[in-house]
């Protein structure tokens, strides 16, 4: 039986999102913002990162952040994915301080180059950092571009994946399906950028317009937090008597969404339905009932739905979904965590009080794997002890001698390294 998620979006009001922020990182991202701005009168909030002035410059965005001044000199990151992150390490500062302010933060890149792959993960976190939520909009390089991209692009997805709530995912290799086989490269790039734009719309309406089922940001989370980095999105659209249909079958049909083919999974699943005042009940459970034959019956799907009085002839329908990444790189620990966060840890006083903030500590640059290589031999990681891993010690008082747990060994209380 599929689960329709109904109860809790009535049960409290959802106040749509009054600033979203579309950041453009890397030669690609920026280029995809032309688009947004000619598409959107000029009225979104956009956010221009790059380490070439020269390509900052041309850019469309009122808001320009150059990166990595002494790593790059102003220059590229020439395909390097190390340069372009030592770029983002260094102007850390400086991207958190243009997501300031920002419910919601959608960052659009290509993955598989330098200043993209390299930074993309460290946008994310700084965005994050900043008290938005971040949603990744990413390409990935042709399977002939070679290992090398392919590698960085799926290193970066990865990191990537740890910072955002969800990425959606275009393959480029993917283009030829968005039109003739005749297309020219011009028209194969121009059909790749309308649906990533209309991915990017389609998001700011769904949490931004009036609703009557609304989809806020904490259900976006809730639904996205165990995927691994990937998220399908399928866009469709119709007009007339049989604009159900035509909108279902459209939005099935997106490339973005696997021909529909990942619904079959069980998951979680949103549908987003928006159109004028005139949208019918019956419509609405039409559209349920037709894509709930591809839906896995055990999948939960959240529904959603929003007037927007200016598309008074048309329904619109949105479908994300939750999905595994596959066979992904293991990566280290980022080096972008070396950045200070503002995460916190709890700590429990012995009087059982209400815990105290106090500042996480640092994560290490690197991981065991890399730290063993690092100093040719086998090294030992400190890790952090909560109060909570006491084993069977859990359910009884602690054994507290002079402000100690001296049920807690000798080696972990001291912060001892063993030899």
């Amino acid at each position: 039986m599929i689960n329709y998620g109904l109860v809790a979006q009535l049960s409290k009001p959802v106040v749509p999102v009054s600033s979203c922020r579309i950041v453009g990182l890397g030669g690609a991202g920026v280029a995809f913002l032309e688009r947004l701005d000619r598409e959107s009168g000029g009225i979104m909030d956009l956010v221009a990162i790059h380490t070439s002035a020269q390509a900052l410059h041309r850019s469309c965005a009122v808001v320009k952040v150059q990166i990595g001044r002494e790593a790059t000199k102003g220059l590229g990151a020439g395909g390097d994915a190390g340069l372009g992150r030592a770029a983002g390490q260094e102007s850390a500062d400086d991207i958190r301080a243009a997501c300031e302010g920002a419910e919601l933060v959608i960052l659009c890149a290509g993955l598989g180059g330098g200043t993209a792959s390299g930074a993309a993960p460290l946008v994310a976190q700084q965005a994050k950092a900043a008290g938005a939520m971040v949603i990744g909009l990413v390409t990935l390089p042709f399977a002939g571009e070679g290992g090398k991209r392919k590698e960085q692009a799926e290193e970066a997805l990865v990191r990537l994946g740890r910072h955002c709530v969800t990425v959606l995912c275009f393959e480029n290799d993917r283009m030829s399906e968005l039109g003739s086989t005749d297309a020219t490269v011009r028209e194969a790039f121009t059909a790749a950028e309308a649906t990533l734009s209309r991915a990017v719309r389609s998001v700011l309406r769904m949490v931004g317009l009036p609703a009557i089922m609304p989809v806020g940001l904490d259900e976006l989370w809730q639904m996205f937090r165990g995927a691994e980095a990937r998220c399908q999105f399928g866009y469709g659209s119709g007009t007339g008597p049989d604009r159900v249909i035509e909108a279902v079958e459209q939005a099935l049909q997106d490339p973005l969404l696997d021909d529909g083919t990942i619904l079959s999974e069980p998951g979680d699943v949103l549908v987003h339905l928006t159109a004028g005042e005139n949208l019918r009940l019956a419509e609405v459970q039409s559209v349920l009932l037709h894509l709930s034959r591809h839906f896995a019956p055990s999948s939960q799907v959240l529904l959603g739905v929003s007037e927007d009085p200016a598309n008074a002839g048309a329904l619109e329908v949105v479908i994300m979904a939750a999905t595994k990444s596959g066979v992904m790189p293991a990566v280290d620990e980022e080096e972008e965590s070396s950045v200070d966060r503002t995460e916190t840890t709890a700590t429990i006083d012995d009087d059982g009080s209400e815990p105290e903030k106090q500042p996480a500590k640092p994560a290490a640059k690197r991981g065991a794997k890399s730290a063993a290589k690092r100093e040719g031999g086998a090294t030992q990681v400190e890790l952090p002890f909560e109060q909570t891993m006491r084993g069977r010690f859990k359910d009884l008082d602690p054994t507290m001698v002079e402000g100690q747990d001296l049920d807690v060994p000798t080696y972990i209380r001291m912060r001892l390294r063993l030899k």
